[in-house]
């Protein structure tokens, strides 16, 4: 017994010990301040604390992250590295906004560049990333217009690694598109648009247990219509959507990153005041949380019906490259995509589901998934058609 408490005291003198040499480092070097104490106390704990290195060794692995720290905020800033920097991010956002607007896909930019296109002003920072909400029913869409460009596309909403921390999750986009030559990505924050007029953002997450779950931020319609509400700007003669710089300061000022309160200042004395005050107050009203679980066989259904359109896609390029396929099959195969819905309650009761889709079935509606499976079944018998066709034809 008296060995597992003397383990558990020296765990406690290490912990103390690490705390107290972030804290000294944090109190006499100021740009570190621009992150809260409890959060750079609780990365060195997580890294260290049950590690095989010494106090000394920590010190000195300590000090090599702050220069590293140090140098990527001297970097930011370098107007040599901004150069090079907005050449990337510009320009590729010049050539997203022209696809996507042609290919019609509901979007709109997020993060601060918003603030800074809306008022023409470039900024003098670097961007690590830009930053798009995307319609989850455009996501097909979506993927198409990063093949085009170049970017290397990744869904993981179904396998997300992120978990949560703090109450929301923590971690990478579940959606991302990248550039397989250099740093630049595309982060993508799934929504939905709702019939009501709601929108729905959501953040895919895994829990404890592995299973996959959704956090849903569901906006009412005011304030869906003020903060998604199609707002554009004119970007290098291409109509751009963007996210409101007053929401973009509304989320930043849960945020104590110096890029963060560098972009604050700048939207600080620009930004509409009123505006502003009107989308707290509606975030504050007309915004909730909820945490939903997706249940193991939708769930499955969900990964194969995204594997099948993938393959749908592929084999459709492969005929039309052929010219085995014509423009009525193209045209059809553009109508199919439509809206998926991703995430069913775990308590809906199984039989007012089937009383519902018996009812809509009686008012002529079909649910998405018939219409795919009828399509797939379609495609698939007029593909065998072709073949036979041509095998007589030999």
């Amino acid at each position: 017994m008296r060995e597992v408490i003397s383990k558990e005291e020296q765990r406690e003198v290490r912990k103390k010990q690490i705390t107290l040499l972030v804290q000294s480092y944090y109190e006499r070097l100021p740009f570190l301040q621009y992150e809260p104490l409890n959060l750079l106390i609780e990365k060195a704990l997580d890294l260290f604390l049950d590690s095989d290195l010494t106090i000394d060794e920590i010190n000195d692995k300590l000090l090599e992250a702050i220069a590293s720290r140090k140098k990527d905020l001297d970097d930011r800033y370098d107007s040599e590295k901004v150069r090079e920097n907005h050449e990337v991010i510009y320009g590729q956002l010049e050539q997203l906004a022209r696809e996507l607007n042609a290919a019609g896909v509901d979007y709109q930019l997020a993060g601060a560049l918003c603030g800074y296109l809306s008022y023409q002003e470039e900024s003098s920072r670097c961007h690590d990333d830009i930053d798009l909400y995307v319609n989850e029913k455009d996501l097909g869409k979506f993927h198409q217009v990063c093949d085009r460009l170049g970017l290397s596309f990744s869904d993981r909403r179904f396998d997300s690694p992120r978990v949560l921390k703090n109450e929301k999750p923590s971690g990478e986009h579940e959606v991302v598109a990248s550039n397989p030559e250099d740093s630049f990505h595309v982060g993508v924050f799934p929504f939905e648009r709702k019939e009501n007029g709601e929108v729905v953002t959501k953040n895919y997450y895994h829990a404890e247990d592995g299973s996959p779950w959704v956090r849903e931020e569901v906006f009412s319609s005011d304030a869906a219509h003020e903060i998604f509400g199609h707002q554009e700007v004119d970007f290098r003669g291409t109509p751009l959507t963007i996210t409101p710089p007053e929401y973009i300061y509304h989320l930043k000022t849960y945020t104590a990153k110096q890029k963060d309160q560098y972009d604050m200042q700048f939207l600080d004395s620009r930004m509409d005041g009123n505006r502003y005050d009107k989308i707290v107050r509606l975030c504050h009203e007309g915004k909730s949380v909820q945490n939903i679980p997706i249940s193991s066989k939708p769930f499955q259904e969900q990964v194969d019906s995204v594997r099948g359109e993938d393959e749908e896609r592929e084999l459709q390029q492969m005929l039309s490259d052929h010219g085995m396929l014509n423009d009525d099959s193209k045209n059809n195969s553009r109508e199919k995509e439509g809206a998926k819905v991703f995430v069913k309650k775990k308590d809906e009761p199984v039989e007012a589901h089937q009383e519902q889709q018996a009812t809509s079935n009686e008012d002529g509606f079909i649910s998405n998934t018939i219409i795919t499976t009828l399509a797939l079944i379609t495609f698939v018998l007029c593909f065998i058609g072709i073949a036979v066709l041509y095998l007589i034809q030999m």
